[in-house]
């Protein structure tokens, strides 16, 4: 998965946008000197909000339209249009007229044609060509359900879009109805038929789709909820393959595929722009974290050293997104034990934790290597913490025992989160308990913003650090 979506490459077009009309106006400004720096950076912007906002009404920051020479030409002189007359309306409205204004914006107005003309036919259509040529745009999609409705589904994409288009088919996988053919289960000529749900499941650790596409009969209605019920664990977006003529294709969360109707019934967890966010967050936060943090990290690790025999760093498997096992890490806080393998998590006044481990597992200081993690990729600063692959409660297995537990892989796992600072620290032994975690890390997930996350940092700076039930 690229992390590349239509809505972050038309973000990123907008972005070409306000930045041609912003270098219009300084270029303008270098060489007449007719208005001011500020008038000009300020009329800039206003330019640039006007002509975008018209533009996105008219639905024309759209993938399809970024190849196409003259309707990108029109495209910007209809944008154009307005922004000029906004700009001209809000200058004289707050600078008293002077001879020769209106010979000034001449000039100013044929820059901006001119650089927003060059954005779009120069810079966006060579962007346009390298995605192109690295298939970022391209969805790498996996069907499951009926094996003859799948293939269909392929033949006719594949007909209606000869050079490949903007579905990648890597598999289908087979829930009930006939067994695959020969030619089917070694991929002659078609996506091969990779097993079932569970085989299903188990390529997404990979992370080598971002589709998945139910083809079973729309009437199977019960069929369809225990696939997509055992989707909720993958975090990539699902949709299920319509009859003809049961929805419009207009209508909300609707999609023609090869003219089949697919329904969207869930959705990737930040994807496009938000990853990007998100993952500039992570870095950000755990750069300068390590950075800030480094002498208490000596201190715990030289206290670690004298108070018992040992490493000062612990590493244990944790399960990540999609759940991907990574070996996480902490400061060193119970008695070693090479044969420990975290699957009985610690209890309070538990003999295992040391004099000093108690102290740090109080102040959450042995927490602080996971920012390694996150650089590493494999966690976030925020998010649904990680647990051990065979955790326990009441002698079941987490995921087995809390309905909707695995629905927590669909986002990476993060060293602090919405459940710890609202009283899920320290043990989870029972389902009740665990259950009220799970919901709370689930209302993260389909509520994040970037706002959410600084307010659970500032959250666990604060509250977190003065929590009694951590131990």
């Amino acid at each position: 998965m690229t992390g590349w979506t239509h809505g972050l490459l038309n973000r990123l077009v907008i972005l070409c946008d306000v930045a041609m009309m912003l270098v219009a106006a300084l270029v303008y400004y270098a060489v007449w000197h007719i208005l001011g720096w500020t008038q000009m950076v300020v009329l800039g912007v206003i330019g640039g909000a006007i002509y975008c906002t018209v533009l996105l009404l008219g639905q024309a920051y759209r993938v399809e339209h970024y190849g196409r020479v003259r309707r990108q030409i029109v495209h910007v002189i209809i944008g154009l249009l307005p922004a000029l007359l906004a700009v001209f309306v809000v200058y004289y409205a707050l600078v008293p007229p002077q001879p020769g204004d209106p010979e000034a914006f001449g000039p100013w107005a044929a820059l901006t044609l001119v650089a927003l003309l060059f954005g779009r036919l120069v810079l966006v259509r060579a962007g346009m060509a390298w995605i192109d040529r690295r298939k970022l745009l391209v969805r790498n999609t996996v069907l499951i359900g009926d094996l003859d409705r799948a293939y269909a589904l392929i033949r006719r994409y594949q007909e209606d879009m000869p050079a490949g288009g903007l579905i990648s088919f890597v598999g289908v996988f087979r829930d009930g109805g006939r067994q695959p053919t020969n030619a089917e289960k070694a991929g002659d000529g078609v996506p091969p038929a990779l097993g079932g749900i569970e085989d299903l499941l188990e390529l997404a650790k990979a992370g080598i789709f971002d589709l998945v596409i139910v083809t079973k009969n729309w009437s199977d209605m019960r069929g369809i909820g225990v696939i997509a019920r055992q989707l909720h664990r993958v975090a990539t977006d699902v949709m299920v393959e319509m009859e003809p003529d049961v929805l419009s294709a207009a209508s909300a969360r609707v999609t023609r595929i090869a003219d089949s109707p697919t329904l969207q019934i869930q959705q990737r967890p930040l994807k496009g722009s938000l990853g990007v966010l998100k993952a500039l967050e992570d870095y950000t936060v755990a750069g300068i974290g390590l950075l800030v943090m480094s002498p208490v990290l000596l201190l715990a690790a030289l206290a670690i050293k004298l108070d018992s025999p040992g490493p000062v760093l612990f590493r244990q498997a944790r399960v990540g997104l999609n759940r991907r096992e990574f070996m996480v890490y902490k400061l060193r806080t119970m008695h070693y034990d090479p044969g420990d393998d975290g699957s009985i998590g610690a209890v309070r006044a538990d003999p295992r934790i040391t004099r000093v481990g108690a102290i740090l597992r109080s102040l959450s200081i042995d927490e602080i290597p996971q920012l390694i993690n996150v650089l590493r990729g494999e966690m976030s600063v925020v998010g649904p913490r990680p647990h051990v692959p065979n955790m326990m409660i009441n002698e079941q297995l987490r995921y087995e025992a809390v309905s909707d537990y695995v629905a927590r892989y669909r986002m990476k796992p993060g060293i602090t989160g919405w459940a710890q600072i609202n009283g899920m620290r320290g043990g989870i032994y029972t389902e009740e308990k665990a259950a009220r975690g799970v919901e709370l890390d689930l209302y993260y997930i389909e509520n994040w913003s970037i706002w959410f996350d600084i307010r659970i940092i500032l959250l666990t700076m604060t509250k977190g650090l003065a929590d009694t039930t951590a131990f």
